[in-house]
């Protein structure tokens, strides 16, 4: 594992039912997340030595690189993350939202984005990133870690800032 370079993502098999899973999960722990309308975004960060500026990468489900249509997260992880954060990669869904009435909007708001020539003063839909796992963190791979292990790392090491930054909603059962 490599900060900048993609990782396959891990991906939900869908099933027949609810019934079918509570059967599969019988007596044992596991977490249920809000499904979000939106985009899968890996998101790679780290800081070269020389490099005053951080270089943030967003990957998607395909391994595709979108850094060039997301200026707006780009600019905002650089002043968001912590001095100590050295690197991560961190899996979230990226979602418009509409910040005067704190709601989510439509896929078709995000989708309606140019991939090419984006420019930060052309953008009208705020994307909000939902953080909800942490692959890697400050030169350690996490996927041998629990998810538990990581949600809780992950939630210790940034602060949610409404519109831009949010930790994906779920339920342990």
């Amino acid at each position: 594992m490599q900060v900048g370079v993609p990782l396959k993502p891990m991906l939900a098999k869908p099933t027949k039912g609810v019934a079918v899973i509570l059967k599969r999960f019988e007596d044992i722990k596991f977490t249920c997340e809000y499904k979000y309308d939106g985009f899968r975004g890996q998101i790679h960060f780290y800081r070269e030595k020389g490099h005053s500026e951080p270089t943030v990468a967003i990957y998607s489900r395909n391994l595709e690189n979108l850094t060039v249509a997301y200026p707006d997260i780009v600019q905002f992880l650089v002043g968001f993350v912590p001095d100590e954060i050295e690197d991560f990669i961190l899996d979230a869904e990226l979602v418009a939202f509409d910040k005067d009435q704190d709601k989510i909007l439509p896929f078709s708001a995000v989708q309606g984005r140019s991939r090419k020539n984006v420019k930060q003063e052309d953008l009208k839909t705020i994307i909000c990133l939902h953080a909800f796992d942490l692959l890697y963190f400050n030169g350690q791979s996490l996927l041998k870690d629990n998810f538990i292990d990581r949600r809780t790392l992950l939630h210790k090491s940034f602060k949610e800032e409404k519109g831009h930054f949010h930790f994906a909603k779920y339920q342990d059962a």
